[in-house]
């Protein structure tokens, strides 16, 4: 792992093979409750459920809990293994392919991606292919960065982020080990001043385990793509993909979580 140009499934491959525990309130229900607010988690019961971009497994371990009759989970990268082995003991059929190449057709009730389409380049083919997997009805529940009240973080993490994605991965988490260190100065002051990202800060990223923390960090300055969507362009992408009836919800002033309907 040098200074080369890694496709994004192999960044994330290697990420979740060295970061693969899914324990505390990253991997928690409570966690995955609030990420998709406001959909109702008791809705898949008994119904055929999909997650594309499983990572490590922690979405699809708690989704589990809710009795689906199915679950797919699909992941392109090597980090499929790490998502098999926290999912031991369940049903869950597991592809090793990426979004782009699903080919199901009206195959699922619900379909989750969480935290993956701004990581992926072609994610209007993506988006077009869950489309097409969704049985009549269907609902897929997306959550994306968000663009507004971000601008003073993106102007300091994407230009940050294009010398932190070429350096080797063992020097990254190095440098995202020191920033942990301040970030626990930035947390301390969340609560007394309204600084940038300070809802994030306070209901999220303080929950979260001192390790956690350096994963969440190495996961901003890892990615050679990041998107952070307005509004806007999240509905126009739904839109565009055939989606007809859309909910987006602001998360925490930092990022969106969006249930559109075929």
């Amino acid at each position: 792992m040098g200074f080369d140009n890694k496709s994004t499934v192999e960044e994330f491959g290697d990420q979740f093979t060295v970061y693969n525990n899914i324990d505390g309130y990253w991997g928690s229900l409570e966690m995955l409750k609030d990420t998709v607010y406001p959909f109702d988690l008791n809705e898949i019961k008994d119904k055929k459920i999909c997650e594309i971009g499983s990572g490590s497994g922690r979405i699809i371990k708690r989704l589990n809990l809710f009795n689906p009759t199915k679950i797919v989970a699909v992941e392109p990268s090597r980090a499929i293994e790490v998502a098999k082995n926290n999912n031991k003991k369940s049903s869950i059929e597991f592809l090793n392919i990426r979004g782009q190449d699903l080919n199901f057709n009206e195959e699922f009730d619900y379909i989750f991606s969480l935290g993956v389409i701004h990581h992926i380049p072609e994610y209007e083919i993506v988006c077009k292919k869950i489309f097409q997997s969704l049985k009549p009805n269907g609902k897929f529940i997306i959550w994306v960065y968000g663009h507004e009240n971000n601008q003073i973080y993106l102007k300091i993490f994407n230009n940050l982020r294009r010398i932190t994605r070429l350096m080797p991965d063992f020097l990254l988490r190095i440098l995202c080990k020191v920033l942990n260190i301040f970030a626990i100065l930035y947390i301390f002051l969340c609560k007394i001043f309204n600084l940038p990202l300070k809802n994030y800060f306070n209901k999220v990223f303080s929950k979260c385990s001192f390790n956690k923390r350096e994963e969440i960090i190495f996961d901003q300055l890892n990615p050679s793509f990041s998107k952070y969507f307005k509004k806007q362009e999240l509905e126009s992408l739904l839109k565009i993909s055939g989606f007809k009836k859309i909910e987006i919800n602001n998360r925490h002033n930092y990022s969106w979580t969006a249930i559109a309907e075929k």
